[in-house]
C-alpha cells in the first residue's frame, strides 16, 4: 500500500567529508519544499575511526559490522533529536532516506560495490519509521556508478529554467550535474571537493578545516606538485565517473608538497579542486549558462574565487533560489525515498529502475 501523498519524508546523509549527519524533512505533495533541516556531529571517538578507516582502507570483518552498529546508533540518535526538536510526530513520516556513510567505493570491475556504514535496521527500529537505503548499490545494478546519486533530483529542481545549467556540489568530493535546455541531463563527480585540504588540516594542524581558505589565501601555488596531481588517471577518464576518499585521501598529496609552508599546501590544494572543477564543467560541448553552487564548499570563499576564475561563467548560490545550499543532499534522500516507496523507477544512464531497499518497521 502506497503511503499518503501529503505525508513528510526524512532525508539523512554523512557524505564523503563525514563532519556528521544532515537531516532534513520534506512535504512533496504539490512541489519539493524544506519545512527543516539540521546537522549533528559524529561524537568524537566514532568519528576519529571513520576516519582512521577512509584514510587507511583497512577494516577487518568484526571492525565493520561494529562500525556498522555504531553509526546506525548515530544516525537514529541524530533523527530523533531532529524529530523532537523541530516537532514532527512520527505517525506523519512516512519514511526516512539513509544515504549511510560512505567507507568505500569500487564502481568499476567485474564485481563493482559500494560500501556503506549505517544499518537500517537498527534506524527503522530505534525510529519506529521505515527506511530507504542503499541507493548507491541499486545505482550501480542499473549501470551507474554509485555516485552522484542526485541528478534527478536536481533535474526536477531546476529543469523549468529552459537553459543550460550546471548544479555543482562541492562536499569532500566535487561532482555536478549539466542539465541541457531540452530536459535531458547527467551527472558525474569531478574529483576533490574539500577531501584534501581537510585531510590536511586535520591531521597537521589540528584544525577541521581552512575557514573561509583564509590560509589558502595567503600561500602560492606549488606548481610541480599541482602538475603530478592532475596527472592521475582518474583526471583523463571521460565523464560520467566517480571516486572517493579510496583516490584522494591524506596519501595522495606529493611529499615534495607536504615539505612547504601550510600556507602554500592549502593553496595548491584549492587550485586543483578548482581545476578538476573547471575542467569538468567547461568540458560540455554546449557550455552551461550559469553554474548554480551547493554543498559544504560554498563557504570557503577563496575556493569559490578561485573556480570563478578558471570557469568565467556566472555562479549563483542554490540560496538565491530559496534553497539551504548545504540541504540540497539530504533532500534528494528524502525524496528518493518518496520514489522509492511510490515504485517510481528513476534514470540511470538509459536503464529506468528503483532505487533502494526498504526496511520496514515493526
Amino acid at each position: 500500500m502506497k503511503p499518503s501523498s501529503d505525508k513528510i519524508f526524512i532525508g539523512t546523509m554523512s557524505g564523503t567529508s563525514h563532519d556528521g549527519i544532515d537531516i532534513c524533512a520534506i512535504e512533496t505533495s504539490n512541489r519539493i519544499r524544506l519545512l527543516n533541516f539540521d546537522s549533528f556531529k559524529y561524537p568524537k571517538k566514532l568519528r576519529t575511526n571513520i576516519s582512521k578507516i577512509i584514510q587507511q582502507q583497512h577494516l577487518s570483518l568484526i571492525e565493520y559490522f561494529k562500525l556498522d552498529k555504531e553509526i546506525g546508533i548515530a544516525f537514529s540518535q541524530s533523527i530523533n533529536k531532529f524529530l523532537i526538536q523541530n516537532k514532527i510526530n512520527k505517525k506523519s513520516v512516512a519514511a526516512i532516506g539513509l544515504s549511510g556513510q560512505t567507507l568505500f567505493h569500487s564502481p568499476k570491475g567485474k564485481y563493482p560495490f559500494s560500501i556503506q556504514a549505517g544499518d537500517p535496521k537498527i534506524v527503522s527500529f530505534n525510529c519506529g519509521i521505515d527506511v530507504v537505503s542503499d541507493f548507491r548499490n541499486s545505482h550501480i545494478k542499473l549501470g551507474g556508478e554509485g555516485a552522484p546519486l542526485v541528478p534527478e533530483f536536481h533535474h526536477k529542481l531546476f529543469s523549468k529554467k529552459k537553459t543550460p545549467l550546471v548544479i555543482l556540489n562541492i562536499g569532500g568530493i566535487s561532482n555536478f550535474t549539466y542539465l541541457d535546455s531540452k530536459g535531458n541531463f547527467f551527472g558525474s563527480d569531478c574529483g576533490p571537493g574539500n577531501a584534501l585540504m581537510d585531510a590536511y588540516c586535520q591531521k597537521y594542524l589540528n584544525i577541521p578545516f581552512d575557514k573561509k581558505g583564509n590560509i589558502a589565501k595567503t600561500g602560492i601555488i606549488h606548481n610541480p606538485s599541482l602538475d603530478k596531481m592532475l596527472s592521475n588517471s582518474f583526471f583523463r577518464k571521460r565523464h560520467p565517473k566517480s571516486t572517493g576518499k579510496e583516490i584522494f585521501n591524506i596519501g595522495f598529496i606529493p611529499k615534495q608538497l607536504l615539505k612547504e609552508s601550510s600556507q602554500d599546501i592549502l593553496a595548491t590544494l584549492s587550485e586543483l579542486t578548482a581545476i578538476c572543477v573547471s575542467r569538468s564543467i567547461r568540458s560540455q560541448k554546449i557550455p552551461p549558462n550559469q553554474v548554480i553552487i551547493c554543498g559544504g564548499g560554498i563557504k570557503n570563499d577563496f575556493l569559490i574565487d578561485a573556480i570563478k576564475k578558471h570557469i568565467k561563467i556566472e555562479l549563483a548560490s542554490v540560496s538565491k533560489y530559496g534553497l539551504d545550499p548545504q540541504a540540497i543532499e539530504a533532500m534528494a534522500f528524502g525524496w528518493m525515498a518518496k520514489q522509492r516507496l511510490f515504485q517510481n523507477p528513476l534514470v540511470v544512464k538509459k536503464n529506468k529502475g528503483l532505487l533502494g531497499t526498504i526496511t520496514k518497521s515493526m
